[in-house]
């Protein structure tokens, strides 16, 4: 732990060189960062991880609602007459007045170099207090027992969907049915019957959509989908996820199916979904495991709370999210939604901060909060789709994580870690931010009209700023909370899917998970960091960040332009840079190589026979470059870092065309080069 504060503050000694860099005149800067270091003494690691990141907290609200608020660690004010925080002043007040208001041309630079100096240790995968890790299952419960039950029987084998599920909707919680009446009813305000009115509408709007869109999904049939995938060479659909499974199988186990549950079996029989033809093995036991709550690093305010899921849940819950993928892209062409890409996210993030005309709004919890009451409502028009919904969907949740452990019957529709609550989690935000900023009836034509103004990942949603206000209204209604916090719709900030902008800029800060390079992993993380903070202009910080890489590692790094492609290595703006790095001529392939430290997988191949293993084969894609190999397998353990011998770079040093390179290098940037390290050339 103590390690992981000087590597802190030997990369924040770095951010503040290159804040002296960019403004000469600014003083305060070496007060500032003794005064750190003096507050490190008692503090230790939660001030990297939990006090500076408050005043980024502060700095965002300031950029969104115009005034800035103090309140918390780090936030006494200069003075009476200079309401800014006396911690990097001279940066807070290129961004607000004395009086703590957002000026109008207010520097860009030094809100960067703020998220920067404030949000270094932001996300730090550090593991959590048990008072942290308490707090957060608490509130896991908490969610639940305030969920409203399911209309249609989750718990059972079967859903049947004919008797009531099309006539459910998500303005049925509106009506006062099952609400506590007085004895003697006294007659509605008719602010309160108008208020009721428009909340109906407003349902039934998002109804709508989510019936026009669900309509157009093709039937979903297990077996006919995995024969044309098959025959396409992507494998049958079916797989199994890469991360830990209820039965903590290893990877090469996971094909012989403990347990195949009686409920899977209604809309996926193992003898087609789960076993090849011709196989003798004996059908699994119908036992249904529970999901394992697990926790995994996140920050240090919270954990992150993920179901490791049975393994022939997982199996099939794979083919349902390659089914939402193909529809999506089908249906809306990368409008809308993209389950595996964010750019377009971005895109709008740095368009919306510069014209204000769309708000980007997150949630709190939004995964433990989709309910499976709203899930019937939203896909009542599929009934195959809601069928296999239901099917491949765990009914228990086992909590070994809280002090009392314990088995739970989950209301909400699925957690983190589930193959299918991503897609279903982000249909769901999709259909409720369409019916949100549609005025009149809706069809087709006026949601088509949308897809360059609303934009849905998960649980970050960019809508028009006009619908924000229903959008709030309606994930009241629904169970579901924003998150004010980080929700932006009056300002110039935006934020969503990792990027923050301001005015039309990207100040979105370098946040490393860590700065340790212990491991191999852990070594590729920091030369990673170090390339993010170079690209961002922070050289100073990026020097700093790579050496804290080991001797070794550091000198055996190859120093790759940003045009070269095929390499891997240190980020430079003015070409490549092998002269450091071991030569040889290799005459079996008749190339000049270098010897460069990389990232590898460490293998592990133990021979596999059976149908298991045969299984495994048509589940994996057909490549006609790479052979489909079931027999061995790699095991899960880290990847190891090793020296090993490349081609050589022929490209060289490369200057981008038009820049005045060789006639503007820095002092700095001289001395740099006289040791062989022009990756920090300064044009």
């Amino acid at each position: 732990m103590k390690s992981q504060v000087n590597a802190l503050l030997f990369v924040m000694l770095g951010l503040v060189k290159d804040v002296r860099a960019a403004y000469p005149a600014l003083r305060g800067m070496e007060r500032d960062l003794a005064n750190l270091t003096l507050q490190l003494q008692t503090r230790g690691l939660p001030l990297f991880t939990l006090d500076l990141p408050n005043l980024d907290s502060l700095l965002i609200s300031g950029l969104d609602t115009g005034r800035l608020q103090l309140s918390g660690p780090f936030s006494r004010r200069v003075s009476k007459r200079v309401r800014v925080p006396r911690l990097f002043s001279g940066l807070w007040l290129r961004v607000f007045d004395r009086n703590a208001i957002l000026k109008p041309d207010a520097d860009v630079n030094a809100i960067m170099f703020l998220r920067n100096l404030t949000s270094l240790g932001k996300k730090l995968r550090v593991e959590c207090s048990p008072r942290r890790v308490e707090a957060t299952m608490e509130n896991y419960h908490d969610i639940e027992r305030r969920l409203r039950p399911p209309t249609l029987g989750w718990e059972m084998d079967s859903l049947d969907v004919d008797l009531t599920g099309g006539n459910n909707s998500l303005s049925d919680c509106c009506d006062p049915v099952g609400q506590d009446l007085p004895l003697f009813p006294i007659k509605e305000e008719k602010e309160e019957k108008a208020r009721r009115n428009e909340d109906r509408r407003l349902l039934n709007k998002i109804q709508r959509v989510a019936d026009l869109v669900v309509s157009s999904f093709t039937e979903f049939c297990p077996l006919s989908l995995s024969r044309e995938l098959e025959a396409d060479g992507q494998g049958i659909g079916f797989r199994h996820g890469s991360g830990a499974v209820a039965e903590r199988l290893k990877n090469h186990q996971k094909s012989d199916f403990p347990n195949w549950p009686l409920k899977l079996e209604t809309v996926f029989p193992w003898g087609l979904c789960g076993s090849t033809a011709g196989s003798p093995n004996e059908p699994p036991s119908r036992h249904e495991t529970a999901s394992r709550i697990m926790t995994v690093p996140k920050t240090a305010k919270s954990p992150r709370l993920i179901a490791s899921e049975p393994t022939s849940h997982m199996w099939c819950q794979q083919l349902l999210l390659r089914w939402f993928s193909d529809q999506f892209k089908h249906l809306f062409e990368g409008d809308f939604i993209d389950l595996n890409s964010q750019w377009k996210s971005g895109d709008m993030v740095l368009k919306a901060s510069r014209d204000r005309l769309h708000a980007t709004v997150d949630l709190s919890d939004a995964s433990d909060r989709v309910s499976c009451w709203t899930v019937e409502r939203i896909f009542r028009r599929h009934p195959t789709l809601l069928t296999a919904l239901h099917a491949a969907r765990t009914r228990y949740f086992r909590d070994n994580v809280s002090k009392v452990p314990s088995f739970l019957k989950p209301k909400k529709f699925a957690s983190q870690g589930t193959a299918v609550t991503f897609p279903v989690m982000s249909f769901t935000m999709l259909c409720i931010a369409i019916g949100s900023c549609i005025h009149g009836e809706v069809t087709w034509s006026k949601i088509r009209r949308l897809r360059d103004h609303v934009r849905v990942y998960g649980d970050d949603i960019i809508i028009p700023t006009h619908g924000y206000a229903r959008l709030v209204r309606a994930m009241e209604l629904l169970e579901l909370r924003v998150n004010g916090a980080k929700s932006f719709v009056h300002g110039h900030f935006r934020e969503s899917c990792g990027v923050d902008g301001f005015k039309g800029y990207n100040i979105t800060p370098v946040r490393p998970q860590t700065l340790i390079a212990n491991s191999p992993a852990s070594s590729q993380a920091v030369v990673d960091t170090a390339n993010n903070l170079f690209n961002k202009g922070l050289w100073n910080a990026a020097y700093s960040t790579e050496h804290l890489l080991p001797e070794r590692i550091r000198n055996s790094i190859r120093v790759v332009g940003i045009l070269d492609t095929g390499y891997s290595g240190l980020t430079s703006f003015v070409g490549s840079d092998e002269s450091r790095l071991q030569k040889r001529r290799n005459r079996r392939y008749q190339r000049d190589e270098v010897l460069v430290w990389g990232l590898h997988p460490k293998q592990k191949n133990e021979a596999r026979m059976g149908y298991s293993a045969l299984l495994d084969f048509f589940a994996s894609r057909h490549s006609p470059e790479k052979p489909r190999i079931v027999s061995s397998y790699a095991s899960n353990q880290e990847a190891k870092g090793s020296l090993r011998w490349e081609p050589h770079n022929t490209v060289g040093i490369v200057y981008p065309r038009g820049s005045t390179f060789g006639t503007e290098l820095s002092a700095h940037t001289r001395r740099r080069s006289m040791v062989g390290r022009s990756r920090r050339a300064h044009f």
